[in-house]
């Protein structure tokens, strides 16, 4: 055991018999922590990375060859856009985000703290008002990232950057198309599954519950690993014009984890973010409408600012909640 630095988020004042609250104070306390140190972890951290990138293209290849047997590897992205493999691109995008993200955050919780879901943040004890604040959170997140994509778009750079940026988001539109292609309620719920809830699951246990969660502990500073980890986060989308949007969203994120305490409330904001996406290709593909704006969100200016001004109180309001209720929660197990 070593002594480390928490945060006590409020403390009950002895003179009032109503419950009153001081500002969040920091002391020092024996805590829990890995029998390995921070450089040690790091480097368990970077080697479960590589097993999780390993194991997941080791799977893509499987199943490439046993449902698409007469498509080549070196034409894997011409074979995404045909129609006729959509449930194996569905099949292969389960597996692999899986492997490159659930699995490297579970081991490195079943090594460096031997309890992995309580490591991560598996906590079932949430309260309906940290829900309800979470999704009025996710709505006008949904805003503020369209504010900050045209931002992004704003940003001067060369042209031919701005050339291969363009291609490299059509790209990913096309095959995002091939995979969400949805023509009936079946398909719909196939892809909230496939393309909204399993990514919200693995990314939010990879990003917030493992790496956030590590840059915390190691750092002492939760907002340095709020920021780190939600420009980590946006990078590896492979997007530059989705970037500001990403890592904004990667903020949100990781304030719900850091207030909330709890995997389940992330996972219930990045859902919503992502089901909203998918039910928007939905009613575009029953209008025959489905284009690349079907995956671009425009808002008049004056709705994101108050977005903005909305989210900073909502996430306060988050706060306030989730301190009284894990306090509450901490009293009742006494």
């Amino acid at each position: 055991m070593e002594e480390q630095e928490e945060y006590i988020p409020f403390i009950p004042s002895e003179n009032s018999e109503e419950a009153t609250f001081e500002e969040p104070k920091k002391i020092t306390q024996k805590s829990e922590t890995a029998p390995i140190n921070y450089w040690s972890q790091f480097g368990l951290f970077l080697a479960l990375i590589g097993v999780g990138i390993v194991a997941g293209s080791v799977a893509s290849i499987v199943i490439v060859k046993i449902m698409m047997p007469h498509v080549s590897l070196f034409n894997l992205n011409k074979a995404i856009l045909n129609p006729a493999n959509a449930n194996a691109m569905k099949v292969l995008q389960l597996v692999s985000t899986a492997l490159m993200f659930f699995l490297p955050a579970f081991l490195f919780g079943l090594i460096a703290y031997k309890k992995p879901f309580s490591y991560l943040g598996f906590n079932i004890k949430i309260s309906l008002k940290q829900v309800m604040m979470v999704v009025l959170i996710a709505c006008m997140a949904l805003f503020v990232g369209s504010a900050m994509g045209d931002l992004n778009e704003r940003i001067p750079i060369p042209k031919h950057w701005q050339q291969k940026f363009k291609q490299a988001e059509d790209e990913y539109s096309e095959q995002v198309f091939a995979i969400a292609k949805m023509s009936n309620a079946k398909d719909y719920l196939l892809a909230v599954i496939i393309i909204a809830l399993i990514p919200a699951i693995v990314e939010e246990t990879f990003f917030r519950g493992m790496m956030q969660r590590f840059f915390s502990d190691w750092f002492r500073n939760p907002w340095l690993a709020i920021i780190v980890t939600s420009i980590i986060f946006s990078a590896i989308h492979m997007s530059y014009y989705g970037f500001l949007a990403r890592a904004m969203l990667g903020i949100v994120l990781g304030l719900i984890y850091y207030y909330g305490k709890s995997i389940w409330l992330n996972i219930l904001a990045h859902f919503l973010n992502n089901a909203v996406a998918v039910t928007m290709l939905y009613s575009y593909s029953l209008k025959g409408k489905l284009t690349k704006d079907a995956l671009e969100d425009h808002f008049p200016i004056w709705l994101c600012l108050i977005s903005i001004f909305l989210l900073g109180a909502f996430l306060l309001k988050f706060k306030n909640i989730s301190e009284y209720f894990l306090k509450e929660k901490e009293f009742s197990s006494q």
